[in-house]
């Protein structure tokens, strides 16, 4: 289950705001969720104590490991987990309140944070970072959650290129109109780009936390890690293989991997 907002098809909760910070190069657009949530939003569910304690866990351990301030999330394969430990470890940050922290996507691939957040990007992240190759003084669309000082940039999710139906990742055909799907999909993220980008949000952001592609899926990881100062791991419980771990552990070497946070179904 996801919230709903009158920006998705199915209409209804809190819509989109723009508001622009002055003098700034990023401009902030406020969505308020409303329940019911994504189940993957283990705080705002409050179902599960013990799961949203170890998240804060987490993030203490990485507080008391350095301090890092730019935590990359990934995983070895496809299905499990970052994208909950992304959003799940960007929300403990922002819970101490005192801290702006930006959630940032780049699994162009297999967009999801705007879904589990109930929102549709109103400027999707891999179209920004084009955006910035040819004009780098562009302003940054940012949403920002509520009046909360988490704020997200989601990718945007493939879509049709006649219709704009949502596509699955291996989509061919598009359900609704038949047409044939690109078969590129969204490219390889640009790491100069990209660079460039978290220095200038390092500015603004207390944290950034990026939800990052699986590392076997391909190389876009190997692409962005250099920006980061620590990478955490999400494994699912009984269906993770240990050697798939070690192997995405290696293949991301030396990059720092501070921690593998176990995600339960």
């Amino acid at each position: 289950m996801t919230a709903n907002g009158e920006n998705r098809p199915n209409g209804g909760g809190s819509a989109l705001v723009p508001h622009v910070a002055d003098g700034a190069a990023i401009s902030f657009v406020r969505f308020a969720p409303e329940p019911p949530y994504d189940e993957r939003l283990i705080f705002w569910e409050g179902r599960d104590l013990e799961t949203a304690a170890a998240f804060r866990l987490l993030r203490q351990r990485l507080i008391d490991k350095g301090d890092p301030r730019i935590v990359l999330c990934t995983s070895a394969n496809r299905g499990e987990g970052k994208t909950t430990l992304a959003a799940n470890l960007a929300l403990a940050f922002a819970e101490l309140g005192k801290h702006r922290v930006l959630l940032i996507e780049t699994s162009f691939r297999n967009a999801a944070v705007g879904e589990v957040f109930g929102f549709k990007p109103p400027a999707g992240f891999a179209g920004q970072l084009a955006r910035h190759r040819a004009q780098p003084g562009a302003p940054w669309v940012v949403v920002q959650i509520a009046n909360s000082p988490l704020f997200i940039l989601a990718a945007e999710p493939r879509c049709c290129p006649k219709c704009a139906a949502v596509l699955a990742e291996e989509a061919k055909f598009c359900g609704m109109c038949g047409g044939e799907a690109d078969p590129a999909g969204a490219g390889a993220i640009d790491a100069v780009t990209f660079s460039k980008a978290i220095r200038q949000f390092r500015e603004s952001f207390d944290y950034l936390v990026v939800d990052a592609p699986p590392v076997l899926a391909g190389g876009d990881v190997n692409l962005i890690q250099d920006s980061a100062d620590a990478i955490v791991f999400a494994a699912r419980r009984g269906r993770s293989a240990a050697r798939s771990l070690r192997r995405a552990i290696e293949q991301v070497a030396p990059a720092p991997v501070v921690a593998v946070a176990l995600i339960d179904d």
